[in-house]
Formats: C-alpha cells, sequence, structure tokens
C-alpha cells in the first residue's frame, strides 16, 4: 500500500514515541509526515500551512486536542481530522462524541498498525467527512 504523492498528514501527540511510530509507518508509504509534540504547535503548523489530514491526541499539554480541534475548525471548517486517544481514560466522553466537534473517527491507543493504515486511507479517499 502507498499513498498517492504529495499528501501530507500532521501528527500531534505528546509521546514522542506515538510520533514515530506514525512516521516511521506512514514515511515508507509515500505520506509526508510533520509532528507536532503539543497542542501549540500543532495548532501554530496549522495556521502556518495545510495538511490533508491531521491526527491530535485527545490529552496533550498547552492546548488539548479538543481545544485545537476547535480552533482547527475556526481556521480550516473542511479539515480532515482524527482523534487518537488513550484508552486507560477512563471518562471517553469526548471521544463518544468526536463527530460532534468535527472528527472523522477516534482510534484508541495502542493503535494497530493495519487499523491505522487502513483509516489513514479511508480519510485520505474521503470516505470520512
Amino acid at each position: 500500500m502507498t499513498f498517492p504523492p504529495g499528501k501530507s498528514i500532521l501528527v500531534a501527540d505528546d509521546e514522542q514515541g506515538i510520533r514515530d511510530l506514525f512516521q516511521f509507518t506512514m514515511e515508507p508509504l509515500g505520506l509526508e509526515v510533520v509532528t507536532a509534540s503539543d497542542g501549540w504547535e500543532a495548532l501554530q503548523a496549522v495556521q502556518a500551512r495545510s495538511f490533508d489530514l491531521i491526527i491530535l491526541d485527545v490529552h496533550m499539554p498547552r492546548l488539548s486536542g479538543p481545544e485545537v480541534l476547535e480552533k482547527i475548525r475556526e481556521l480550516r471548517p473542511h479539515q480532515k481530522v482524527l482523534v487518537v486517544s488513550s484508552s486507560s481514560d477512563a471518562s471517553h466522553s469526548f471521544e463518544q462524541r468526536v463527530t460532534e466537534f468535527g472528527a472523522a473517527a477516534c482510534l484508541f491507543k495502542p493503535v494497530e498498525l493495519d487499523e491505522l493504515i487502513r483509516t489513514i486511507e479511508r480519510a485520505l479517499s474521503g470516505e470520512f467527512p
């Protein structure tokens, strides 16, 4: 599986291992991967350029995933966004309502690589709003 050339994604997660996993998995498949270590960096990246897909962790320092998603909707109303959350989070209130907040889907950590690739493929092909 390879993606069409020129596609870019932003991965915002405060865990270095998760950012590395996404980058090392997606770049060989033809995607440009830009990473952000917190919500503030993610918002700055979105203000600086556009991405075909943004992947946001829910729990990040400085700005949380939901806060970044709200600001993304103001800047780029039609931006495709996936949310990634820790399955150890007991409340899951945001995760259960991701579509209300404008995210296409929510994946739970630990993310299976096959599921991750399929979800990104579906998002980039236009299956998700």
